[in-house]
């Protein structure tokens, strides 16, 4: 987790040891379908392109930061491969930890005016933001960085 860095902005990103290893763990799959001859040149080909272009893109997500969770003085914007989620300071009530087929699992609770606005139903919205990291860790940190200055209520156009 990266601390505090210039006007109070916290980045939370993933553990660049296990991004590593996971792009290792692509790339030597990669090598393994370039080798194979079992199944055919094809298929072979196919598989080794398939996974150097995963290990590319998961080697960019290390260096370039895609996947991290920042919070700033708007929010918290979560950013992952294939979706975005930003909360407002004053949207959120709070943060909290569900279990999920036997795993935990951060969720926010919005307020509901917040629900309301964006057609959600009254239940805790998934967070995974954790990036490998232990949950009580990341609990204790993004409780602290709600900001619960009041704001009015403005709505969106």
């Amino acid at each position: 987790m990266r601390g505090e860095a210039k006007n109070g902005i916290l980045i939370i990103k993933p553990i660049g040891w296990r991004q590593a290893c996971f792009s290792l763990f692509l790339l030597i799959i990669s090598v393994f379908f370039a080798i194979i001859s079992r199944y055919g040149l094809l298929v072979s080909w196919l598989g080794t392109i398939s996974m150097l272009l995963l290990s590319l893109l998961s080697l960019l997500d290390q260096v370039l930061e895609w996947s991290r969770l920042k919070v700033d003085s708007r929010g918290f914007w979560l950013r992952g491969w294939f979706r975005n989620q930003m909360f407002e300071h004053h949207e959120i009530e709070d943060f909290k930890i569900h279990e999920f087929t036997g795993k935990k699992l951060l969720t926010v609770v919005l307020k509901e005016h917040a629900r309301r606005s964006r057609k959600l139903p009254d239940q805790p919205i998934p967070f995974p933001c954790c990036f490998g990291r232990p949950i009580e860790e990341v609990l204790k940190v993004v409780k602290s960085k709600i900001d619960r200055t009041p704001r009015p209520l403005l709505p969106k156009t």
